[in-house]
């Protein structure tokens, strides 16, 4: 199982809309960019008009370099007391973190004690059952498989969370089977749920009722 990129599909159910804001923020960027373009040109030109007096300044100036700098990005390890696990063993009641800077990132994740921070926990698990499901079968196309898996979530977040998906405070995740995955016989459908204001979970969410 591998995420969307190339395996798994995924969605968090509850988007944020900030395509606007970030187009906002592109457009100010690019204007403020234009602006210091410009003045840096009008100094330019402003210079060349001056006296000889001012070349030694401006030699000075145009001689000073900025010094390279080295940036080192450390690698994140498992969070303590972690252990490696497939996507294909999670079970209800799991919880766990993604693997991020690893080639494992696609097909396990970092399970953990429920009552330690974590990210995610599964709450409904699942093999792909709508149009076209079988072995042996063509992949059904990713708007049919993705809307059986989040019809399925939703159905099924009530039971374990014990308030309706609309009133909770918690938001769901979803995992279904891309085309890559399966041509290798994946047909499995993982639920989660996490938080919606982004805090890790402490605990498990199973009748939490939040």
């Amino acid at each position: 199982m591998r995420l969307s990129s190339g395996g798994f599909g995924q969605r968090s159910h509850k988007p944020k809309r900030l395509a606007s804001a970030v187009a906002a923020v592109t457009v100010v960027k690019a204007v403020a960019a234009v602006t210091v373009v410009a003045a840096a040109l009008l100094l330019v030109a402003c210079g060349g008009s001056s006296n000889k007096d001012d070349d030694s300044s401006k030699a000075s100036a145009t001689s000073i370099e900025a010094s390279p700098q080295t940036v080192t990005t450390a690698t994140p390890g498992p969070p303590p007391g972690a252990t490696l696990e497939g996507f294909r063993d999670l079970e209800v009641g799991d919880c766990f973190e993604e693997i991020t800077d690893s080639p494992a990132e696609d097909s396990a994740v970092w399970l953990l004690d429920c009552a330690d921070p974590h990210d995610y926990e599964a709450y409904w698990i699942t093999d792909y059952l709508g149009p076209g499901a079988g072995r042996g079968t063509s992949y059904p196309g990713t708007a049919t498989v993705q809307n059986f898996s989040e019809q399925s979530c939703f159905d099924q977040f009530e039971t374990f969370v014990g308030v309706r998906w609309t009133l909770s405070e918690l938001d769901i995740r979803a995992w279904w089977p891309s085309e890559e995955s399966w041509a290798r016989a994946d047909r499995k459908v993982i639920c989660t749920v996490y938080s919606e204001s982004g805090e890790q979970l402490s605990g498990t969410q199973r009748g939490s009722a939040q």
